[in-house]
C-alpha cells in the first residue's frame, strides 16, 4: 500500500515538472520572438503591445488578417508594435515564392507596401501557374529594382531565411495561418486577434 502511495506521488511529480518545463520552454521561445538583425517589424519598439505574426501570403485568412492589423497599426501607432515571421504552408504552392518576393522587397526598404499590394492582389495571383509576372508589376509600382530582385530570388540565403521563421514557428507550435503571439500569448486566427486588441486597447465592445 505504501508503495502504491510513493509511486502515485511519483508520477505527480512528474507531471508537474513536465507541465513545468513546456511553460518554460515555450517562455523562453517566444521571449527571443522580436530578437535578431534581419527583424521584419515596425511600430515603436517600446510599445505595449507587441505583435509577431506567422503569415502564409496565399492564405485567404492571412489576407482578411494582415488588412485588419494594418487598419488597427494606423490607428493606433504608438500603442503597437508588429513584426513579421515567414510560415509557407506546404499546401499552398506559391507560398514560398512569394514569401522570396515579400523578403527580397524588405532587402531594398519596401516589405510594408510590397506586402500590402500582395495581400490586396491574393486573388488575382494564387491560381496562377506562374505569378511572378503579378508580383513584377507590383514591385514596379512601388519603384524596387527588378534586377536586384531577380538576384535575390535565386539566392538561397533568402530561402534559408524563410525556413528559419518556419522552424521557429513550429518550435513554438504554430500550426495554421494566420497565427499571431501578441505579449507572447499565441492566439490563431483574426477573429482571436481581434479580442485581444480590443481588451488591450480598451476598446468596449457591445
Amino acid at each position: 500500500m505504501k508503495s502504491k502511495k510513493t509511486s502515485t506521488i511519483f508520477i505527480i511529480f512528474v507531471c508537474i515538472a513536465v507541465v513545468f518545463g513546456i511553460r518554460y520552454y515555450q517562455q523562453k521561445n517566444t521571449a527571443n520572438l522580436m530578437d535578431g538583425p534581419l527583424t521584419r517589424a515596425k511600430g515603436n519598439p517600446k510599445a505595449p503591445i507587441k505583435i509577431v505574426e506567422f503569415i502564409d501570403y496565399q492564405c485567404p485568412a492571412c489576407a482578411m488578417g494582415s488588412k485588419y492589423l494594418k487598419e488597427k497599426y494606423e490607428q493606433y501607432p504608438d500603442q503597437l508594435r508588429i513584426e513579421l515571421k515567414y510560415f509557407p504552408l506546404g499546401m499552398h504552392q506559391h507560398a514560398m515564392l512569394s514569401a522570396q518576393y515579400v523578403e527580397c522587397a524588405a532587402r531594398q526598404g519596401k516589405l510594408w507596401p510590397f506586402q500590402d499590394k500582395v495581400m490586396e492582389r491574393q486573388n488575382g495571383w494564387k491560381n496562377l501557374i506562374d505569378p511572378r509576372p503579378a508580383f513584377d508589376v507590383m514591385a514596379k509600382e512601388i519603384e524596387i529594382d527588378l534586377d536586384q530582385m531577380k538576384q535575390c530570388l535565386d539566392n538561397e540565403d533568402v530561402k534559408r531565411f524563410i525556413l528559419e521563421d518556419k522552424e521557429k514557428g513550429n518550435s513554438l507550435g504554430v500550426k495554421s495561418t494566420p497565427t499571431y503571439f501578441v505579449n507572447n500569448k499565441l492566439l490563431v486566427g483574426a477573429k482571436s486577434l481581434d479580442i485581444e486588441l480590443k481588451k488591450l486597447l480598451g476598446i468596449k465592445t457591445d
